[in-house]
């Protein structure tokens, strides 16, 4: 049995199980306008722009090279050093400056933490993850995300969980997910598989997270929940390629939605008042349903794209990114198979192969307790 350090965890499976009455659920008209939402930039941007990082003279021409694709390796890495160097004049900038650069609730949130906080006490990136807090990472493929989290902010008390069990974890995605894990304990977290997001809410106690953390969730509709489901004969439905397609993203959206309803309800018997739940998302799954998120309030919608680099600087794979010979270092494998450019997904079933660009991903922030913005119409 796992021994918890920040709470005393009630014996057995089961034996927390607050109810939540439907008079306590929370309905947003914001979460049904996502998709429309003008995207913010990440914190890391914002103090590129504060510290006039951001531009380049050609000639008597200026370029704002924090923008698409020229957020590249080399520059991420110069704008990196500048704020580390700068922290201590970037902090006082803010202060006397303030208004300029910060608006609304959570912004305030991101103030604060910059204000009471060393640079070597903060991951700086789409959002701010700080010291001393208990974090839970829901649905980790190869323990990559949690792990940079408890490695570079060692007070933090981090847990990290997975729908499959360790050894099918480790036949994905091999000896990436064997050292992750083994650092993620070494630094004092705590990987715990098989956990479901409908239920994950047994496990732990009310009022247990400060941040709660689900990276590009996905689902994957059987050919037997297909036919189940809309009542279709599926050998029919396989000879017409344009229909099977119709079904699948049909019952996609289907289980996506049913995802999100038990994740935003866990969330909010699981995160303390004021937490925050981060979800990263694909944009194309912006047009799910998020109309119930009970007791939390959509805060912010932030381009996850250029904040990326800070986190694959500190080894994130997301799962979907790479290929096979990438995760399991398998020097075997030829470089022209015609699989090795596809993103590959390691899932219970096996390989999927999905199209997904980075490019087009967001970070959705949550805050429990916290009455939405008002409606700017951006």
């Amino acid at each position: 049995m796992k021994i918890w350090w920040w709470v005393q965890m009630c014996a057995g499976r089961g034996t927390c199980k607050p109810v939540l009455k439907g008079s306590r659920f929370h309905f947003s008209l914001m979460t049904n306008r996502i998709c429309e939402m003008q995207k913010d930039r990440g914190i890391f941007e914002k103090l590129v722009q504060v510290g006039k990082y951001n531009v380049e003279k050609n000639g008597d021409d200026e370029k704002d090279c924090i923008n698409g694709s020229a957020m590249n390796k080399e520059n991420f890495k110069k704008y990196s050093e500048y704020i580390k160097k700068d922290y201590d004049m970037l902090k006082k900038k803010l202060r006397d400056a303030k208004e300029n650069y910060f608006k609304g609730s959570y912004e305030e949130h991101l103030f604060d933490c910059i204000q009471n906080n060393d640079y070597k006490d903060l991951i700086i990136a789409d959002v701010i993850y700080e010291k001393e807090k208990n974090v839970l990472c829901i649905g980790e493929g190869n323990l990559s995300f949690s792990t940079l989290i408890q490695k570079n902010l060692s007070s933090c008390k981090v847990v990290a969980t997975s729908m499959e069990n360790e050894k099918t974890l480790k036949k994905n995605f091999g000896n990436v997910f064997s050292k992750n894990l083994k650092i993620l304990e070494s630094h004092g977290g705590i990987y715990v598989p098989e956990i479901n997001v409908e239920t994950i809410y047994e496990q732990f106690p009310e009022n247990t997270f400060d941040v709660i953390i689900f990276n590009f969730p996905f689902v994957l509709p059987s050919n037997d929940f297909i036919q189940s489901k809309w009542k279709i004969q599926i050998d029919k439905l396989m000879d017409d390629k344009t229909s099977y397609m119709k079904y699948y993203k049909k019952s996609e959206y289907f289980l996506l939605n049913k995802l999100f309803y038990w994740l935003f309800k866990n969330s909010s018997i699981l995160l303390k008042h004021n937490g925050f739940l981060h979800v990263r998302v694909n944009d194309k799954y912006l047009t799910c349903d998020f109309s119930n998120t009970f007791s939390l309030s959509l805060v912010q919608k932030i381009d996850f794209s250029n904040s990326y680099m800070v986190y694959k600087s500190l080894r994130y794979i997301p799962s979907m990114m790479y290929n096979s010979s990438s995760f399991r270092n398998d020097s075997s494998s030829s470089s022209s198979n015609s699989n090795s450019k596809k993103n590959v997904m390691f899932t219970s079933h096996g390989k999927i192969f999905k199209t997904f660009k980075m490019a087009h991903t967001s970070t959705l922030i949550f805050q429990k307790g916290t009455p939405p913005p008002k409606d700017d119409h951006r």
